[in-house]
């Protein structure tokens, strides 16, 4: 049986992890789960390069059939200014389906400002694993299928 969606809403806020760098949130009948990965600007002997990556999951619930479709974007902005120039870069991406992304970086030779203060090594890693698999099985717990697409 599907738990109703006023009732499977109000489960999201459970899901809030302080542990966790991620976070749910409900917007309409709609589940948020935001992730900024990293933000970060590090000044280096000769060069300031800054850093800024986010990923998030829209899950879109079907009341009347009892279906989710969740729906990825990620973007990720970098930019330089050193004895070698200027450099910018950025990316986004979406994506509706089944997929999974992770890696890890590391960087060592500056001085890296984040949220959480200065570090001399500027270390991240993801796994969208992370942040989907609450999710996603709390919605099926709850009786909600996820809706098939063209490939399955």
């Amino acid at each position: 049986m599907t738990t109703p969606l006023p009732e499977l809403l109000a489960l999201i806020p459970t899901l809030n992890d302080p542990s966790q760098p991620f976070e749910y949130a409900v917007k309409g009948n709609k589940i948020i789960g935001s992730w900024n990965i990293v933000s970060a600007k590090t000044l280096y002997p000769t060069e300031f390069s800054s850093i800024d990556k986010k990923y998030s999951v829209t899950v879109e619930l079907d009341e009347k059939k009892g279906t989710w479709k969740p729906k990825e974007k990620s973007s990720e902005t970098s930019g330089s200014l050193g004895t070698g120039g200027v450099s910018f870069g950025a990316s986004s991406s979406s994506f509706s389906g089944k997929s999974t992304d992770k890696g890890f970086s590391f960087e060592f030779g500056g001085v890296s400002k984040t949220k959480d203060g200065l570090t001399p090594v500027l270390a991240y890693s993801w796994d969208t694993a992370k942040i989907k698999g609450p999710l996603y099985d709390l919605l099926e717990a709850n009786g909600w299928k996820r809706k098939k697409g063209l490939f399955g």
